[in-house]
């Protein structure tokens, strides 16, 4: 049987909207081409804009060890983040709206200006750095659905638009770029008890690695980065699944601190 990405997309989204675990995916939607993975991706974000809000940024997937050794996979990879997915500081979501909820901290960094298309050799940390307007800590929301991942695939992963559930926004700090980015302590408590630590600089050598990258491998998929958007530009702490009914808060030295409340149903 011939791969359809609309059947692919389609599916996904069925699950979405069940909120199922899916341990691993049928057959007929396991492929091995990239390009036809992020395909999928645009196809599966189409369904999700009516509801979600539209495009505002991108997730990047798989840029440390922590999460290379979690997964068992090697990145990178991006993923859309939707605006009514967006949250500032503080939020509160209900544990019968997730199959798996699990948080990641993450530097977020603003884009200043539209990106123009990368030519040549593309961008890499100094050419990108322009571009920064902001930088923020942030968890970002993993939905991964259950997911055995001693199955997981990257296209798996890209497929389903990055597993990226939404992204919460510390305070703006306005001396961050005072900061030495890739050079900060971050953790993630849940109920006032740390239950792990990283270090910024394990997320490709620095944050604007991760940006430099998006910024090259959208143009290779005639996207670009816009003014306005944001980038959560990988896991400087692995995923952290958050237990029904706890707080969890995540903190970035320097750029702050998110609180999410995971409520039991009601």
């Amino acid at each position: 049987m011939a791969f359809s990405v609309a059947k692919a997309a389609s599916w996904i989204h069925s699950v979405h909207k069940a909120r199922a675990v899916v341990g691993w995916w049928p057959a007929q939607y396991t492929i091995d081409d990239e390009r036809t993975a992020y395909k999928v991706q645009d196809a599966v974000l189409k369904k999700l804009v009516p509801r979600q809000g539209p495009l505002v940024g991108y997730k990047i997937a798989l840029t440390s060890p922590q999460i290379w050794e979690q997964t068992g996979l090697r990145g990178p990879a991006y993923g859309p983040i939707r605006r009514r997915r967006v949250f500032e500081h503080k939020a509160s979501v209900r544990a019968d709206r997730w199959a798996r909820l699990g948080v990641e901290l993450e530097i977020i960094l603003t884009v200043n200006a539209d990106v123009p298309a990368p030519k040549g050799k593309g961008y890499d940390k100094d050419s990108i750095a322009p571009y920064v307007g902001d930088a923020r800590a942030g968890f970002e929301l993993i939905d991964d659905r259950g997911a055995d991942y001693s199955r997981l695939t990257v296209n798996w992963l890209v497929m389903d638009v990055g597993w990226n559930g939404g992204s919460l926004l510390a305070k703006p700090n306005k001396n961050w770029s005072k900061l030495d980015l890739a050079n900060l302590n971050g953790s993630i408590a849940f109920d006032g008890t740390v239950v792990r630590t990283g270090h910024s600089g394990d997320v490709l050598g620095h944050c604007y690695n991760s940006l430099a990258w998006l910024a090259n491998k959208l143009g290779e998929h005639g996207k670009r980065l816009r003014k306005g958007m944001i980038v959560s530009t990988g896991s400087m702490v692995a995923c952290q699944f958050v237990p029904p009914g706890s707080t969890a808060v995540g903190r970035v030295e320097g750029l702050g601190e998110v609180t999410l409340k995971y409520e039991l149903p009601k």
